[in-house]
């Protein structure tokens, strides 16, 4: 009985791990000088993020430490302004800061930890994909591996 009941427990917790890890939607922006640097950034379903970079195989996993809202009319849908901060080994790297309203994108921003250098990016609507995204050099980051 115990043991059925272990095994049951651990399907039931890898279950939640394997859902918490899918992707509820994703972005694809590009910025940087001359526009070189493409990312994919995924709203995954546990509230967490991660960013993927175009030509890097891996994705960045970033936690939001915070959020206002706005609302600008009652018509319209709230304006969200939040940070998001990419740990790696347990450090700061870096932070993103990011302004939605609805589902579009209307402000992106990262800045390198080290010395505070922000790069602005765009959101980049024609490369989106409901795959992922597909810039014009022919770069493409999926959203599942």
């Amino acid at each position: 009985m115990i043991r059925r009941l272990t095994v049951l427990l651990f399907a039931v917790l890898l279950t939640d791990t394997a859902a918490a890890a899918t992707a509820q939607d994703h972005r694809c922006l590009t910025g940087g000088r001359n526009d070189s640097i493409h990312l994919l950034w995924r709203w995954l379903d546990d509230g967490s993020a991660d960013v993927q970079y175009a030509g890097q195989r891996g994705r960045l996993p970033v936690q939001r430490v915070s959020q206002e809202t706005t609302v600008l009319a009652e018509d319209r849908p709230y304006q969200f302004d939040s940070v998001w901060e990419e740990r790696i080994e347990g450090r700061r790297n870096g932070r993103y800061l990011l302004t939605t309203q609805g589902a579009r994108v209307y402000g992106f921003s990262y800045e390198r930890a080290r010395d505070g250098r922000r790069t602005e990016f765009n959101e980049d609507v024609e490369a989106w994909q409901e795959d992922g995204c597909h810039w014009p050099e022919g770069v493409v980051s999926r959203v599942v591996d």
